[in-house]
């Protein structure tokens, strides 16, 4: 099973960032957690966010958040739309199903012509 994180949305900042001190480079993403394995793809409705500095190059985790930091995500956060949840199922799933159908059914066929005889 695989988890895989899409992106739904993404800002820029111009908050200083807390290592560099650098007011461009902010990047706040939103991500959309997708579990895909090999029977089904599922889309939750579990929302991540990471904020990192482009000019550092570093990841900006809570800890190191400013309050100005802290506001500006919080409002990001309501404008992000709920992503569209999912649950589909993959070609061996619905190939796997058929063919238990189509053996119950020939199961079904030979039991009851062997009951007419």
């Amino acid at each position: 099973m695989k988890t895989i994180q899409k992106e739904i949305k993404e800002a820029s900042l111009t908050n200083n960032c807390p290592e560099c001190f650098s007011n461009e480079g902010l990047l706040l993403t939103f991500y959309q957690k997708h579990i895909e394995s090999a029977w089904y793809i599922n889309a939750t409705k579990e929302i991540t966010d990471k904020i990192v500095c482009g000019n550092c190059n570093t990841t900006i985790y809570p800890v190191r958040w400013t309050e100005d930091i802290e506001r500006v995500r919080e409002f990001y956060a309501k404008t992000v739309e709920n992503p569209k949840t999912y649950f589909k199922l993959t070609r061996l799933s619905i190939f796997m199903m058929l063919a238990i159908v189509g053996i119950a059914i020939a199961v079904f066929i030979f039991l009851r012509s062997n009951n007419s005889i």
